[in-house]
């Protein structure tokens, strides 16, 4: 009798219990939202370069600027070449507004230089990846669009980065770098 009267006494106990209000302090708490400014958050990673973005629709139209480049290099055609290359010399009337004339030696003398590294670059290739584009403002108020070109052979993969400028409404190539 005793037994059922102390097994009585638990379930009494624990029913009280459970119809009660609780009396844990975390079951009182209230709900209270955190409202987080997230306009200045940035899911890139740190130290990450950031590039201006350009019209990956133009990468085809440098390409072929670059294609025509380098086949003019591998032949030597100055004048084709030339035709290709905006004008980076000591006449500053016609410095990023012009391009390169084979028949001036000064020119001549430079196309023949960018032909041999321009072949060097492409000697051994196995194929060369126009990958991305990006667009660089100038201070003159143009802008600069930027085609990264991958050179693969089997025994290297060689990264440049080929900078045009817009002449008489033709795209030409106005600087290159390994580095950014």
């Amino acid at each position: 009798m005793i037994k059922k009267i102390s097994a009585l006494a638990v379930l009494l106990i624990v029913a009280s219990l459970l119809l009660t209000n609780s009396s844990c302090k975390s079951c009182k708490k209230e709900d209270k939202s955190v409202s987080v400014d997230t306009s200045s958050v940035s899911l890139r990673p740190a130290n990450s370069i950031t590039l201006p973005h350009a019209d990956t629709a133009v990468i085809p139209v440098l390409a072929k600027v670059l294609d025509e480049a380098f086949e003019a290099s591998s032949k030597k055609d100055y004048n084709k070449l030339g035709s290709l290359i905006v004008y980076r010399g000591p006449d500053s009337t016609r410095y990023g507004y012009a391009v390169f004339n084979a028949k001036n030696s000064y020119d001549r003398k430079s196309l023949s230089i960018t032909a041999e590294v321009f072949n060097k670059w492409n000697r051994n290739v196995d194929s060369r990846d126009y990958a991305r584009v990006f667009a660089l403002d100038q201070p003159d108020g143009r802008t600069l669009p930027v085609l990264e070109v991958i050179f693969v052979s089997k025994k290297s993969v060689d990264r440049k980065f080929f900078g045009f400028l817009e002449i008489d409404g033709e795209y030409k190539i106005a600087d290159v770098t390994s580095n950014l």
